[in-house]
């Protein structure tokens, strides 16, 4: 591949060795619901949450290529764990770093690349992530403090994290056009006033804990608020939407893995003395579809991240790959499940999965309804 160096298949090599060793083995539990803290932690501790995070925040500096190498590995094997993971870096610790303090930096963004706690991120409100003038969550500023009602709903993390970064009301009115007057702040999860309501039973991304978060007179000093006051829609959007690449990443590796599946179970499976690839035409050529279906979004997913690395504006590209992702990821699941016949459709066999985890990238970090007709603004 035009993309790939010495050292990022040797990065490679690493990840995927990680994702064969450590992650594999805890997909069924995750699938029960359990939530993969330790393995965060140890990718904290090779430092692959910090893996395009500067060297002078802790991070290790890498490049956006290589932060999609890992999503594309990690989601050949859970979907789930692949988002986790940008979760816990570039939608946590990438969304806030730089505009953090000093003193924050210390507390918050290279304790999070170390692993050593775990962030979250939560916008979305009964009104929608987007429309953000109408959103309820407020802080108001009493003395060296901010005091924080409100609450939010389909947060992922919510009872896990150790951290919140929350998007509140700060000015008495926001702006609908400029998107002006929403905040960050950070809010520990054992501040008194945060507690967390139901957890959500999803379709898919079963490992991933979402669910309802309450404020009740937060209260956080002053220093915790992260980033400019009211400015936090636009930086937001800003940094939110070219990491839209990594639903990407997320795409590209599952279709990777249920194809490299399904021709395995095709190549095996004998009736008459021959396997069901060799006697039948249409499958291959079902398959050589899905094939050009596949390389031609991975030669997407990396130009995108070239240029991203190059400092391009790739706010249409990653709303773009997010969008049809999700359609090619389910396209071809649903596809490799029908090749399997009925053992397709059993739980155990982890095919069926993969289709379930695909209508969740039509949803996550906004509906991809709402990204199409943001995107027609723009085109």
């Amino acid at each position: 591949m035009w993309y790939m160096t010495e050292e990022r298949e040797m990065l490679v090599k690493m990840l995927r060795e990680f994702a064969e060793k450590e992650i594999r083995p805890a997909v069924p539990e995750m699938e029960k619901g359990a939530y993969p803290r330790e393995l965060l932690k140890k990718l904290g501790q090779l430092g692959l949450l910090g893996l395009v995070v500067g060297e002078e925040y802790g991070g290790s500096g890498e490049d956006w290529i290589s932060y999609g190498l890992m999503l594309e590995e990690f989601a050949k094997v859970s979907s789930t764990f692949a988002l986790l993971t940008d979760l816990s870096s570039d939608i946590t610790i990438g969304l806030i770093h730089k505009y953090c303090t000093p003193e924050q930096v210390e507390m918050f963004v290279k304790p999070a690349l170390r692993g050593d706690i775990l962030l979250s991120f939560y916008s979305t409100e009964p009104c929608g992530i987007f429309n953000v003038s109408e959103y309820e969550t407020r802080a108001v500023l009493d003395g060296d403090e901010w005091v924080i009602n409100g609450g939010k709903i389909f947060s992922t993390n919510s009872d896990v994290a150790d951290v919140n970064i929350i998007a509140c009301v700060t000015a008495d009115k926001v702006d609908p056009v400029t998107q002006e007057g929403i905040s960050w702040f950070a809010i520990p999860a054992s501040d008194p006033g945060y507690s967390v309501g139901h957890i959500e039973n999803k379709l898919g991304w079963k490992g991933s804990h979402t669910g309802q978060v309450y404020l009740n007179d937060c209260r956080v000093p002053r220093n915790y608020q992260i980033g400019p006051l009211n400015k936090g829609v636009p930086l937001l959007t800003a940094n939110l939407v070219p990491g839209y690449c990594a639903y990407g990443a997320f795409a590209l590796g599952s279709m990777e893995a249920v194809f490299a599946k399904t021709k395995g179970y095709l190549q095996g499976r004998i009736q008459g003395g021959k396997s069901l690839w060799d006697t039948h035409q249409v499958i291959r050529n079902d398959m050589a579809n899905m094939w050009i279906l596949i390389e031609n979004f991975r030669g997407a997913v990396f130009s995108a991240l070239e240029n991203r690395n190059r400092g391009e504006n790739i706010f249409n590209q990653a709303i773009g790959l997010k969008v049809e992702g999700e359609k090619l990821m389910e396209h071809v699941a649903s596809q490799c499940i029908e090749l399997h016949g009925g053992v397709g459709t059993v739980y155990e066999t982890g095919i069926e999965r993969f289709y379930r985890d695909a209508k969740m990238l039509s949803v996550g970090c906004g509906s991809n309804k709402t990204l199409v007709d943001l995107l027609s603004y723009f085109i």
